[in-house]
């Protein structure tokens, strides 16, 4: 007798698909929603912080370009390079239109940053679920719960707290503009690899060419596409370098204008300014630094300085140690990979290919800037790791179901630690002063531009003179060669009215830098309360060499050729050059009207004298003057005219001037 035997239909019915993908539609959204709520939160501090006096005023504050959306200007954003470090013209037209709707005001620029950074959470959600599915049908076998797997891709990008930098930095819409078509063109991509369809490189190739005019460092995309045909298990042929040979040049193109425009702005630091093999410890040592803090967040800082020398004058041992740790651990846990079979060894290559080919030009094996590393940098590259660790995650879990909950209990634990250091890390960047303090605190008298920058806040935003003396006194007790640190020292002595430690410093300056017309004008200045006209009027001249068309300058200098000097040659020489410069100033006219008057020449005194009155018939010291001219051309009713005009606007006539006159014109 045959025992009944019930068989499973193979293939579902139309309502179980249609259920099957209403479900899942509504768990992705479920997904995608929660996720995005806990981004926003981590990130939500941001909405109020301010600008920083780091690169902000570079790209807006500061910036003439954003400020109107002229046809020039647009011209000018969309052709040159207005930052002077980058071409990157998407993302300074982005910038633009956020002043055009908000101006000056910073929650705008943080929102829209915020936006896309939770946009690209979005697209990593995607891209993870696309290539898990992608993976099923290339022969990865079945893989359990994959829009969960593809959220904690995207939950651990949108909430690691080394993307901070990226998002909570106004400066850095560059990277959160970039990834954001990075991230569209990948997902592209990965549709024309199951798909086949040539048509849809076509998009690839826009998409890369949007990333890259957000910014260059997306020079690397075809090497991604590489890591995803690993990943995918495309045959390893020349197809897979032709289809990418237009990729390639662009790229090849924008890594080359890159390259010369951080060479022209000095951000390439000399290749001899480190050995070779100094340049390897650095690659090595920032390949594992990232990795490490991808896994522990902790002593996070806007800027990490290169090493201190030892007594023995050479790096830390672990600097040396760090290339060969690198290469170990990465070739261990691949050859781990490759043991275990092809599909998990593919998957390794993918995540440290990934990695690796998004962080290779930022390693420092060419120094670019003052900085050893940045957090921003993990911005794309992370993605690929976080996607193979996910993968085996799930994998260990599968293989060992007892240890299930435990894991879970870990990623949990994790990810609210995540979450907690990144809310916490958005408040660093508030504004200046938390910014800069966090960096002094991590590396107490190590980064200059730390003390330099909290300074200039305290200075220039809030007007705090002895806290910024505090910030450049450490720089000056550790003889810094920033010749602005000594100038800035040199006005706060100024504002102290203590002149003469104001001109130490400004000497100083000048040491460093002969051609700052700020400081020979400021020193000039000091010089003049002190009243050495002499010593002051040499220093108006070397400022007046480097910029002959500053109104403030020429005026000091007339002031002292007037009232200092009675050289009414020269004073009358200076205001004439100020009515060139601007002859709309009949402020200009009146002061060349009184060396007019004091050198004897009346009658062109009086002319300028009415270009004053013309605009301002009220002017009671002008209409004086106006009557001492006419008095010295003896015509008398004139100056008793604008004597007593002068007195009725207020002007304090001297005692027996009237009479004076009145006796004159009796006489004649």
């Amino acid at each position: 007798m045959v025992k009944n035997r019930k068989y499973t239909n193979q293939v579902q019915k139309p309502e179980q698909r249609g259920a099957e993908a209403v479900y899942s539609s509504l768990l992705n959204y479920v997904l995608l929603s929660s996720i995005i709520v806990i981004t926003f939160w981590c990130y939500h501090y941001s909405v109020n912080n301010q600008f920083t006096n780091w690169d902000d005023e570079v790209y807006v504050t500061e910036n003439p370009f954003i400020k109107n959306l002229s046809p020039q200007n647009l011209k000018i954003i969309l052709s040159k390079n207005v930052t002077q470090n980058y071409y990157h013209p998407l993302t300074m037209l982005s910038l633009a239109l956020n002043w055009h709707f908000s101006g000056a005001s910073p929650r705008a620029y943080y929102v829209t940053e915020i936006i896309l950074h939770l946009l690209n959470t979005v697209l990593v959600f995607f891209l993870s679920l696309a290539l898990f599915h992608a993976m099923v049908k290339r022969g990865y076998g079945k893989i359990n719960g994959i829009p969960y797997l593809a959220g904690l891709c995207a939950l651990w990008f949108g909430i690691h707290p080394m993307h901070v930098e990226s998002v909570s930095w106004i400066a850095e819409r560059k990277d959160v503009l970039y990834l954001f078509f990075y991230l569209l063109g990948l997902i592209t991509y990965v549709k024309y690899v199951m798909e086949n369809k040539r048509s849809l490189m076509v998009p690839v190739v826009f998409l890369f060419l949007l990333s890259l005019l957000s910014k260059p460092m997306a020079v690397v995309f075809p090497f991604s596409l590489l890591a995803i045909d690993v990943l995918l298990k495309r045959k390893m042929e020349w197809k897979l370098l032709l289809e990418k040979i237009p990729l390639f040049a662009i790229s090849a193109l924008f890594g080359y204008i890159a390259y010369t425009l951080q060479e022209e702005g000095n951000a390439i630091t000399s290749f001899h300014a480190f050995t070779l093999m100094q340049r390897v410890m650095f690659a090595g040592y920032n390949y594992l630094a990232y990795l490490i803090k991808l896994f522990v967040p902790s002593h996070l800082s806007s800027f990490y300085p290169y090493p201190e020398f030892t007594a023995s004058n050479r790096f830390p041992t672990y600097f040396y140690i760090a290339p060969f740790a690198a290469i170990a651990i990465t070739a261990g846990l691949l050859h781990l990979a490759y043991k275990k079979g092809e599909n998990y060894f593919r998957v390794a290559l993918f995540g440290f290919g990934f990695y690796f080919f998004n962080v290779m030009f930022i390693l420092q094996f060419v120094s670019s800037g003052p900085s050893i590393m940045a957090d921003r940098y993990s911005y794309a590259s992370y993605i690929g790791f976080v996607f193979m660790l996910v993968y085996f995650i799930n994998v260990l879990i599968n293989k060992m179901p007892a240890i299930k909950t435990p894991v879970i209990v870990i990623v949990a634990v994790f990810s609210c630690m995540l979450a907690f250091v990144c809310q916490a890390r958005t408040e660093v960047w508030h504004n200046s002063e938390t910014l800069w303090k966090d960096v002094i605190s991590k590396y107490p008298d190590r980064v200059e531009v730390a003390y330099k920058n909290l300074g200039n806040y305290y200075y220039l935003d809030r007007h705090q003179y002895d806290s910024a003396y505090t910030y450049y006194e450490t720089l000056e007790q550790n003889n810094t060669n920033d010749a602005g640190i000594y100038y800035d020292i040199g006005l706060i002595w100024a504002i102290r009215k203590n002149y003469e430690r104001a001109v130490e410093e400004y000497n100083r300056s000048l040491k460093l830098d002969s051609s700052s017309f700020d400081t020979y004008f400021n020193r000039g200045a000091a010089y003049f309360e002190m009243g050495q006209n002499e010593f002051a009027i040499r220093d108006y001249i070397h400022a007046y060499k480097l910029d002959s068309t500053n109104q403030r300058l020429l005026l000091n200098l007339g002031y002292i050729f007037l009232n200092r000097m009675k050289n009414y040659d020269a004073a009358t020489a200076i205001y004439s050059r100020l009515i060139a410069i601007d002859p709309t100033n009949v402020d200009y006219y009146y002061k060349r009207g009184i060396t007019r008057y004091n050198n004897g020449n009346f009658k062109e005194a009086i002319d300028d004298f009415n270009k004053e009155i013309s605009v301002n018939p009220q002017k009671d010291t002008c209409l004086f003057f106006l009557s001492l001219t006419y008095m010295s051309l003896k015509s008398y009713p004139a100056a008793i005219d604008y004597a007593q005009r002068a007195q009725q606007y207020g002007f304090k006539i001297p005692n027996g001037y009237m009479e004076l006159l009145k006796r004159g014109l009796a006489e004649n």
